[in-house]
């Protein structure tokens, strides 16, 4: 009971503090471009909608999330010109010291994102949070059972009836992998003379109080304890949801040595 009351105290609070944002900057006199402009660049289904939640519940901090995707899927006739600065690194009031949206490495190459991306590269002042997954079968596993199951996030308790065992393709992961590695190292060495802060989802899920710590200092806003309300989708072990888990094993450690 007390664990229920204290999860909605959380969403109330959250829900509060996104509101209030919202409040301030659509009645402030004066919008300057004053904060910190950050950037969460990330594979898919490597935590960045868990810490664009945690930073979103920053008084602070602003997140636009998956701006450039949602504006699209809304709006698939139109093309903003300049989204990049149309949609999140816009005037904001002086309130909000750091504003920021989430990349993925995908859109480097993707005809309706590589502009923004682009201009990501050319602006040095824009900060990087690059958010890494050390295990790549995790992240792999995570994208399949998203993609069979059509749920991307949730803020209630995974249903283990609703997770199905999955047989990885070899083939796929295999290609999967190598542009796994390859993105990394790539956007690792691209963003190398912009402000730039590397952590990893695993940090993140087991400490989050110091990791946050760490990213919070790094944007320049006072370390406050931060919430997020969104749920572990896949809590089993990845022996449990994988059926042919030993041959995946063997595939990483294969291309990972052949990589050292």
């Amino acid at each position: 009971m007390f664990s229920k009351m204290y999860y909605y105290f959380l969403y109330l609070r959250t829900y509060l503090i996104i509101k209030r944002k919202q409040l301030l900057n659509a009645v402030s006199l004066t919008r300057k471009n004053s904060y910190t402009p950050f950037v969460i660049l990330s594979e898919p289904r490597s935590g960045s909608t868990l810490l664009h939640t945690y930073l979103n519940s920053h008084t602070q901090i602003k997140s636009y999330g998956e701006v450039l995707r949602e504006n699209l899927e809304e709006r698939p006739d139109r093309t903003i010109k300049d989204p990049l600065n149309k949609l999140a690194f816009k005037p904001h009031t002086p309130a909000l010291k750091a504003i920021g949206l989430k990349l993925f490495y995908e859109y480097y190459e993707h005809p309706l994102y590589a502009e923004s991306f682009k201009n990501v590269i050319d602006r040095k002042d824009i900060k990087i949070i690059h958010l890494i997954r050390r295990d790549p079968l995790k992240v792999y596993t995570s994208l399949k059972i998203a993609q069979k199951t059509n749920v991307w996030s949730t803020l209630k308790s995974a249903d283990a009836n609703r997770i199905q065992k999955i047989q990885i393709d070899c083939e796929d992961y295999t290609s999967f992998l190598k542009s796994y590695l390859k993105h990394q190292q790539l956007f690792s060495a691209m963003f190398t003379d912009h402000p730039l802060l590397e952590i990893a989802y695993e940090d993140l899920a087991k400490n989050p109080e110091q990791t946050l710590y760490t990213v919070q200092e790094f944007l320049g806003v006072k370390p406050k304890k931060l919430f997020s309300l969104l749920k572990k989708q896949n809590p089993d072990s990845l022996q449990s949801l994988v059926v042919n888990y030993d041959e995946a094993v063997k595939l990483t450690h294969e291309l990972y040595l052949s990589k050292l």
